[in-house]
């Protein structure tokens, strides 16, 4: 089972949030990519600086018009709280990421990095 205490707080935005507000978040935040969120808190897709490059600015889209829900990336992995991180690590070999969101009752609660999950699965017991 996942312990809270190893989770990082998540950066995110709501589906309805303009890009140009994605992008104020990830610049306020100074981070790469945030995490997309329906009304119940359900974690639903990811928006990296790499994508508002290449499907807005790129497109000569307009951000104040386009919704995070339009150009985030979908679907997105996560893991339950009450997975092992044997589980968390595996997804993120298959998908070669280096974080997973953890929900409870399908509400994001956090992110796990993969430096952590590395060390919890290849710990000697």
């Amino acid at each position: 089972m996942i312990e809270k205490k190893h989770l990082h707080d998540a950066v995110i935005c709501k589906e309805a949030d303009s890009v140009l507000e994605v992008a104020k978040i990830l610049r306020d935040t100074q981070t790469r990519h945030l995490l997309v969120v329906n009304k119940n808190l359900a974690p639903i897709g990811v928006i990296s600086t790499v994508d508002i490059n290449n499907r807005v600015i790129a497109e000569e889209k307009d951000p104040k018009s386009l919704k995070a829900s339009q150009i985030m990336t979908k679907p997105l992995d996560t893991v339950d709280i009450n997975a092992s991180y044997q589980e968390a690590y595996e997804k993120m070999i298959k998908k070669a990421t280096y974080s997973i969101p953890v929900t409870e009752q399908g509400k994001l609660i956090g992110v796990l990095d993969f430096n952590l999950i590395f060390k919890k699965v290849t710990q000697k017991k």
